[in-house]
């Protein structure tokens, strides 16, 4: 049986971990065919928010490769999100955790908006390498959208305030879990009409909780 002090010891390090992630919204097509930010570092445990504007958008994961065409592995996928009017973010977001420094690269699966340079890239190594990426998606013969419905990330219900990239402490920002299952090409999400980009306090206090929790079921085990 594991003391006192280790289980207070193994909670207070899963609650301080939890606690300095940050919360990165990306802005999916507000300013046209573009993500905001592109270019993104990120370190493990941070969470990335995509917030997503009109017309119909979507995220998912590719490679250095093949700009273009989805991850066969460890990827994500958001389906589509159909936004009705400009300007406003979508009232659902899609939430993807960081598990790792390596590179991750990203783009939109909508018509031709890869190839138009709505890509994007965590952690790439140098911005000369994420040029490179995007040239090579302006290239790519096609644009291709995963078979199946969202994977490797959550939709969630997103009511805000205001805010960008957060760490920790309080948080604005209230995240409700809604179905995750099939999205299909022409968007199984609902039109948003009346969200705000969130720009501060996202924050990881729920993240936290739930950690804190694991860590001391680990510990009492």
């Amino acid at each position: 049986m594991p003391s006192l002090s280790n289980i207070l010891l193994a909670a207070t390090l899963a609650f301080s971990s939890a606690c300095s992630a940050k919360t990165i919204p990306v802005k999916v097509g507000e300013s046209g065919l573009t993500f905001e930010p592109a270019n993104i570092k990120a370190d493990v445990g941070d969470i990335l928010e995509f917030w997503f504007y009109a017309h119909n958008h979507s995220v998912v994961t590719s490679t250095a490769a093949k700009p273009c065409e989805p991850k066969t592995d460890n990827g994500f996928y958001s389906g589509f999100f159909p936004v009705a009017q400009t300007g406003v973010a979508s009232d659902n977001v899609f939430r993807v955790t960081v598990n790792s420094t390596t590179p991750l690269w990203f783009y939109c699966s909508q018509g031709k908006h890869c190839q138009a340079g709505m890509v994007g890239a965590v952690n790439a190594k140098s911005t000369d390498d994420f040029d490179k990426f995007k040239t090579a998606a302006k290239a790519a013969a096609s644009n291709v959208t995963p078979a199946g419905g969202v994977f490797g990330g959550s939709v969630a219900k997103a009511s805000s305030s205001d805010g960008s990239s957060s760490s920790g402490g309080s948080s604005s920002t209230t995240l409700v879990p809604v179905h995750s299952g099939s999205a299909s090409a022409s968007g199984a999400w609902s039109s948003a009409t009346s969200s705000t980009m969130p720009t501060s306090g996202a924050g990881a206090v729920g993240v936290s909780f739930s950690v804190l929790a694991a860590a001391l079921g680990f510990a009492l085990a």
